[in-house]
């Protein structure tokens, strides 16, 4: 009877924990979007062709935080090298996402040279679980090396969607604590360490000896 009843505890706990523990440490599914950076009216053109990728989760574990990555590169070379010479060009970046905590919050920036690339990462955090949207922005400054005034504008604008999600109303962090306990309080039940018998040494009969040939 007690045997049986250990067996049902081991399996409730098993079958709660493992659960748990495959959800708190399942990777989230990663997702690229890719978008052309266009010419934008009022302000001077990049001479190569460039891609704008963003890459980020949108479904994440409640209490978790994720990188959001957002990527400017070119697509191939340009034979025409005059406006990095006239021009000191800045690539901003801003990740705006209501009730989630961004690391950083402001505007980031670097420059941006012939040929070069353009790289931006956030931290995020949500406050609570649910969907969240946000956009994602891309400017693009162009100061005159030979001074004057400089232009500035948004180039991008991507919306990003993120579903915060929870299991059985725990968060990441406390799926992943509960699932570790739970699976070795289960382990531990349901295989109890033997007990060790003592048993008599064998006996080694004596050797008797060989009569002569």
């Amino acid at each position: 009877m007690k045997r049986k009843i250990r067996l049902v505890i081991t399996f409730v706990f098993l079958a709660i924990s493992l659960p748990l523990l495959v959800w708190g440490f399942w990777p989230p599914r990663r997702e690229t979007r890719v978008v052309p950076l266009l010419p934008v009216d009022g302000m001077p053109s990049l001479p190569e062709a460039r891609t704008i990728h963003l890459t980020f989760s949108p479904v994440m574990s409640a209490g978790d935080t994720q990188i959001v990555e957002l990527n400017l590169s070119a697509d191939g070379e340009s034979a025409d090298t005059s406006l990095y010479e006239a021009y000191n060009v800045i690539v901003e970046a801003r990740l705006e996402l209501p009730f989630a905590d961004v690391r950083p919050a402001d505007i980031v920036s670097t420059a941006l040279g012939e040929g070069g690339a353009a790289t931006f990462y956030w931290e995020v955090n949500p406050h609570e679980t649910g969907d969240l949207r946000g956009t994602v922005w891309l400017y693009l400054r162009f100061i005159p090396r030979a001074g004057g005034e400089e232009t500035r504008q948004p180039v991008a604008a991507q919306l990003i969607d993120i579903r915060s999600k929870s299991i059985l109303g725990r968060t990441g962090g406390e799926a992943r604590a509960i699932g570790v306990v739970g699976s070795l309080v289960g382990l531990l039940l349901g295989f109890p360490f033997a007990q060790v018998r003592r048993t008599s040494p064998n006996k080694i009969a004596p050797i008797e000896p060989r009569p002569p040939v």
